[in-house]
């Protein structure tokens, strides 16, 4: 997906991730919320990729992400927040 790889070398210049992968799932997860609109998990979850997965596969990937304590979530958006503005 264009706009996951394009937000992805952009996050990888303005964030300091202590895990590539990390940033390869915000990336993933911030493309999902702007392809479709909604910050509803359950609008964004056809953009994500391993799209053979259940949704609960989807939602555990997204609740180890935001409660995983080697990443500042608040962190990642603030940033993001002010590269947009």
């Amino acid at each position: 997906m264009l706009l996951y790889r394009q937000l992805l070398e952009q996050f990888c210049q303005c964030l300091c991730a202590k895990d590539k992968r990390h940033l390869e799932n915000f990336s993933e997860i911030v493309a999902g919320i702007v392809l479709s609109g909604s910050a509803c998990l359950t609008h964004w979850l056809s953009f994500l990729s391993h799209r053979k997965c259940q949704a609960r596969a989807h939602l555990a990937r997204l609740q180890y992400f935001l409660n995983n304590p080697r990443v500042d979530v608040r962190e990642y958006y603030e940033t993001l927040l002010k590269q947009s503005l």
